[in-house]
Formats: structure tokens, C-alpha cells, sequence
């Protein structure tokens, strides 16, 4: 009876240990990330005659996360389907687009990379006037039945767009110049419409002429769009076209 008397006490006091323990052992915190899209948008380097299409490595902070990138030489609307690279936060962080197999950078954009954040990164223009340009993703959930969707200008040589849906007059976007995010940061923000398939209309923000017609694109409920106009108005090896991203597929 003694002996069981004793078990059972020794029992309690090594559970009630383990239970001390445990209480005193301080866990991993949960891990803080960020996210940032690549998108190489610049068509071609100099000299003109040669028009060779740019071929990236991507790094971020010297990582490098994707080799031989290249811009898309489809005529017309290209869908982009590279992901997100998902890294920690960290102030004053340096996102480049090197030459491929090469330390040596096309251009980068230092940004403070900040926790729970959504980037999205863009190399536009050509090799004399390159530019890395990067935005704020807000990728909170359209309204229920609802699609999200902005549009970019990113097409040198360009006049202001105006982006209608093909069939009606309404804007969905009115005279947006080139790269005109960067000097206003509403226009990094979505809108919301009805989903469907939608073809769009990039047309002139002065004269009202068409200077593009995007092909049939399917949007869907609750996902979130990006639209760009790319490549290069009058030119024949990188001609305007659109680019197409779904940020929340």
C-alpha cells in the first residue's frame, strides 16, 4: 500500500515538473515575411538596330530568386505567371535586375520591404533610360462576387491611355500617362468591377482614337487583376501590347 502511495505521489510531482517546464520554455516566434513580384517590362536594349531582347537575374538583398527572365516577345497580351517570392522584411532593401550570368545590373529600386506587405517590382523602358519602378499590392478581398483590377502605363513613346471596355464609352481609367504611378500613388490602387470576360480598349486620352485592343480576358469572382500597357508605339519587334498579372488567381 505504501509502495502504490509513493508511486502515485511521484507521478504527480513529475507531471506537475514537466507542466513547470513548459510553462518556463519560451517558443520561436512565428516567422515575419514580406512578398515581392519581378517583372522585367523593359522590351529591348540599345543599340536600336539590334533590338536584343533584355534576359534578367532577379535578386533581392544579393539572393538571387529566378535567372534568364526574359521580356515577353508574344505580340500582343501576355498573361504573367512568375510568383510572388516571399522573404523576410527589412528597411533599405535593394531589388535588382542584373544583366543574366552577370553581377552587373540593369537597374534597382531600394525599398523599405515592410511585414505583411505586398510588393510588386516592374524594370520598364529601354537600356538609355531604364527605370525600376515599385508599387504597393493591396490584395484585400474584393467585395463578395466582386473583381479588383488596376491598370499601369508602361508603354514608352505612348500618349496619355484611357482604358474602356470594349462595347461601352465609361473609363475605367482616364488619361494615365507613362509610369505616372511613380510621381502619384493613388494610381497604384485597384478598383472594382463585375466579373466576365472583358476585352479593353487602350485609346487615346486626347483624340479618343484605339492604339490597342487587349485580347478576351476572363476575370474572375474574388480575384485581383493587374493590366499594363507595354512595349513600344510604331515599333515592329516590340509593338504596344498588354500585360497581364493575376495577383490573387
Amino acid at each position: 500500500m505504501i509502495n502504490k502511495r509513493n508511486t502515485i505521489l511521484k507521478i504527480f510531482f513529475f507531471g506537475a515538473l514537466l507542466l513547470t517546464i513548459n510553462g518556463c520554455v519560451k517558443k520561436d516566434p512565428e516567422s515575419s515575411i514580406t512578398q515581392v513580384l519581378l517583372v522585367p517590362l523593359s522590351p529591348n536594349t540599345v543599340p536600336a538596330t539590334t533590338r536584343a531582347f533584355i534576359s534578367c537575374d532577379f535578386s533581392i538583398n544579393g539572393t538571387l530568386y529566378a535567372t534568364q527572365v526574359g521580356y515577353n516577345t508574344t505580340v500582343g497580351t501576355v498573361r504573367y505567371t512568375l510568383p510572388y517570392y516571399t522573404l523576410e522584411p527589412k528597411a533599405g532593401s535593394i531589388i535588382a535586375y542584373n544583366v543574366a550570368g552577370l553581377n552587373n545590373k540593369y537597374g534597382s529600386v531600394t525599398k523599405d520591404l515592410e511585414e505583411d506587405k505586398v510588393y510588386s517590382s516592374f524594370l520598364i523602358d529601354t537600356i538609355g533610360n531604364i527605370k525600376t519602378v515599385i508599387v504597393n499590392d493591396n490584395l484585400d478581398d474584393p467585395a463578395p462576387g466582386k473583381v479588383k483590377i488596376r491598370f499601369f502605363h508602361f508603354a514608352q513613346n505612348t500618349p496619355a491611355l484611357d482604358v474602356v471596355i470594349q462595347g461601352t464609352t465609361a473609363k475605367l481609367f482616364a488619361n494615365r500617362t507613362y509610369n505616372d504611378q511613380a510621381a502619384n500613388t493613388a494610381y497604384e490602387s485597384f478598383i472594382e468591377i463585375d466579373p466576365g470576360t472583358y476585352t479593353f480598349l487602350f485609346t487615346n486620352a486626347a483624340t479618343g482614337a484605339t492604339e490597342y485592343t487587349t485580347s478576351a480576358q476572363l476575370l474572375l469572382p474574388d480575384r485581383i487583376y493587374t493590366i499594363a500597357a507595354r512595349g513600344v508605339k510604331g515599333n515592329v519587334t516590340s509593338p504596344l501590347g498588354a500585360w497581364v498579372y493575376p495577383n490573387k488567381p
